[in-house]
């Protein structure tokens, strides 16, 4: 956590996609000047999982993933509207085209 927050501090980026946050729902995760959206393991364990950090100066909004993946999108509102989204696949697993299509669609 120390090392994200020296770069943080060192670059102020607007976006900053995590993946195998390993959080719990119950773990707080707080990073000032940042909107924190994430998505934690599925089997609420110290595992995976994936977040979004954004810009308090930039506008944005949570978008709704129709996934079974660990996955997470935001739109950040700009000069011009932009999706980002932050996705973990463990090792050894498949993914089949049509999920990985209703990310990108």
């Amino acid at each position: 956590m120390s090392d994200l927050k020296i770069i943080l501090n060192s670059y102020q980026p607007a976006c900053v996609a995590l993946q195998e946050t390993h959080l719990k729902p119950e773990n707080s995760f707080r990073l000032h000047g940042y909107t924190v959206f994430r998505k934690d393991h599925p089997a609420n364990r110290a595992s995976g999982g994936v977040a979004l950090l954004i810009s308090n100066n930039i506008p944005s909004s949570l978008l709704t993933l129709n996934t079974p993946c660990q996955a997470i999108a935001a739109q950040i509102f700009t000069h011009k509207l932009i999706t980002v989204c932050s996705l973990y696949l463990p090792p050894n697993t498949q993914i089949d085209q049509t999920n990985l299509n209703n990310l990108v669609l």
